[in-house]
């Protein structure tokens, strides 16, 4: 774990609202263009995102949670989004199939006439691993960014989510052109 990482947490662990503030201002722009693209109001991402912060910043004092495996962003971004499915779902705007979230408007989208390029895309892209899956959905359906998807994911660089999302997306050319 990077130091500067450790130090955070070391200061959250103290309950030092100067650390809560810097954590707070650090990721709230990235959380709100990541989550604007589900159609929710932004003063309800605002609200889902500040109970999120203070979830964390409790269970760091409460707690003393220690992340090994994770930053504090990663941590804060699963609070986060929990947060926003579970609203999501409430709303009956989310649905989970295998183990997955889908919002309302993906699922309908699916049932318009599809043309032939469409539905070899649909059945091929559930061929290609989860991972590819959901790297191609955050970059083409979302449209996040490569550095919004490494601040979200375990993914440790920019460089190595352009290398994932390339090999994925061959591959689901490949299945497409042989076809």
């Amino acid at each position: 774990m990077e130091n500067t990482e450790a130090t955070l947490q070391e200061r959250l662990r103290a309950d030092d609202k100067k650390a809560l503030e810097e954590v707070y201002i650090a990721h709230k722009e990235v959380f709100l263009s990541y989550a604007s693209s589900f159609n929710v109001d932004r003063d309800v991402l605002l609200d889902i995102y500040q109970d999120s912060v203070i979830a964390l910043f409790q269970n760091f004092v409460r707690k003393q949670t220690v992340l090994e495996k994770s930053t504090v962003k990663t941590y804060l971004f699963g609070i986060a989004k929990n947060k926003l499915y579970t609203y999501l779902k409430a709303q009956k705007r989310l649905i989970v199939t295998n183990n997955s979230f889908e919002t309302f408007e993906e699922i309908k989208s699916e049932e318009q006439e599809l043309t032939r390029e469409q539905r070899l895309l649909a059945k091929y892209f559930d061929e290609i691993s989860t991972s590819c899956q959901h790297i191609l959905k955050l970059f083409y359906y979302r449209s996040l960014s490569i550095k919004e998807i490494v601040s979200m994911t375990q993914y440790k660089d920019e460089n190595t989510v352009k290398s994932h999302k390339s090999r994925c997306l061959k591959r689901l050319t490949e299945l497409i052109k042989n076809n």
